[in-house]
């Protein structure tokens, strides 16, 4: 795997460069423009700590989409619960176009519904664009003497307990692992689930060598990729960044296969409730954030900080994080 020079410290100065650009662009929008959009301001709501891809997304869209919508947009971390909190916050906001949400709604949103995480009902999400689709990949520190899959998972078999796993409570790679614990024949202790609120922090304990492993997001481990090793990934086609075989490749010498979970899709959304009573306003902000998404200065930031930028369209996400929710709900269970 070819790997850029440094992607540590660029991937602090570049978080940190997003926070002072939002804050500069936001506040340097004309004072005439403030009325062309009609809420006067939005406010993007993370609901994570800042660090992780959904707040790197977030400030990117927070320090070019002032240009286009015209009024400032400013990112606000509502961490807690798995996204629980933050998602349920958020639904509390008025609903004139001046909130907006960036998340993974695929796995988190659905999680926290699935399991009755917070006051939340599927059909008050709408759903915009999925701008960052990713998928998951078992990582370990390059300290740790697993050199494959199998290694590892013959380690949890032999030393039920011992190894640990960087998880955020009831995401896809939570789910995954659990799922391939069963199929193992073991129980759900069998590994040490260490909880953290966003990725950010279980990418820091991956790098620290502080967890065995992780069931991370693939393409936004990137910006660690220095310090750990990729045993697998849960995709069905091969992978241009982590050379690793597919899971079920690995798990073929134990006669057992795991579901491909599709893994976050970072979403931007509103409340199905402004889209419904305030359409006019809720089109002049998709156009503005499709307008944002087809610049080449975006584009250059975006490539440069390693974050998706893809437009998929309010129908074609829904349609996707639908089909998300049901094969969820299928396995869902695991984590209680």
């Amino acid at each position: 795997m070819t790997k850029e020079p440094s992607r540590r410290a660029s991937f602090k100065s570049i978080v940190g460069a997003m926070t002072l650009g939002a804050a500069l662009i936001g506040l340097a929008v004309p004072a005439a423009a403030q009325d062309s959009y009609e809420p006067g301001k939005l406010s993007i709501i993370v609901p994570f700590n800042p660090g992780g891809s959904a707040d790197r997304m977030a400030r990117a869209i927070s320090s070019y989409l002032p240009e286009e919508l015209g009024v400032p947009v400013t990112v606000v971390n509502r961490a807690g619960g798995s996204g629980a909190l933050g998602h349920t916050w958020f639904q509390q906001q008025p609903d004139d176009g001046s909130v907006a949400l960036v998340s993974p709604v695929n796995p988190y949103l659905i999680s926290n519904i699935l399991r009755d995480q917070g006051a939340l009902d599927w059909e008050d999400f709408s759903f915009i664009n999925g701008q960052w689709q990713d998928y998951y990949v078992f990582l370990v520190n390059k300290d740790q003497p697993f050199q494959t899959g199998e290694e590892l998972v013959q380690f949890i078999i032999d030393n039920p307990g011992e190894a640990s796993s960087a998880i955020i409570n009831g995401d896809g790679g939570h789910l995954a692992t659990l799922i391939m614990l069963e199929r193992l024949g073991l129980s759900s202790d069998a590994v040490t689930f260490v909880s953290y609120d966003g990725g950010a922090p279980m990418r820091t304990a991956l790098a620290g060598n502080q967890v065995t492993f992780s069931v991370i997001s693939g393409l936004g481990s990137s910006v660690i990729a220095d310090d750990v090793r990729a045993l697998a990934v849960i995709k069905e086609e091969p992978d241009d960044i982590w050379a690793a075989p597919n899971i079920n490749e690995v798990l073929a010498e134990f006669d057992v296969e795991i579901p491909i979970l599709a893994a976050d899709l970072r979403t931007l959304t509103v409340q199905t409730s402004f889209k419904e009573n305030h359409p006019e306003t809720y089109q002049q902000l998709v156009d503005a954030y499709k307008r944002m998404l087809e610049r080449d200065d975006f584009k250059q930031f975006i490539a440069e900080g390693q974050i998706g930028g893809e437009w998929m369209g309010p129908e074609a996400t829904t349609e996707s994080l639908n089909e998300s929710y049901k094969i969820f709900s299928q396995y869902v269970d695991k984590l209680e």
